[in-house]
């Protein structure tokens, strides 16, 4: 007693969602730097010194090259380009 029509509605909303998927991958590859960070450690290090320079106190006033290498944001490639494809499949829908 179950109604099966729907059957084909439903794949054909789930191949445009998939393909708003792809699309919004395929931008950020092409157009967004892909699995590169928005901001690099030196960035971060820099915007974080200059909003603590007010207050007096700068935490990194020492060389922090040494995080440069790996540490911190080698492990958030796949991370990057989820967050721009996220990013972008919000403002598509």
């Amino acid at each position: 007693m179950t109604e099966h029509s729907a059957v084909i509605f439903v794949f054909f909303f789930l191949a445009e969602y998939a393909s708003i998927v792809l699309i919004c991958l395929l931008t950020s590859v092409l157009f967004l730097g892909g699995y590169l960070s928005i901001l690099s450690l030196n960035s971060l290090i820099n915007i974080y010194n200059f909003f603590f320079q007010f207050v007096g106190y700068i935490p990194f006033h020492t060389n922090y090259n040494f995080l440069l290498p790996g540490l911190l944001f080698n492990g958030f490639n796949s991370l990057n380009l989820a967050f721009k494809t996220s990013v972008l499949i919000f403002i598509f829908i």
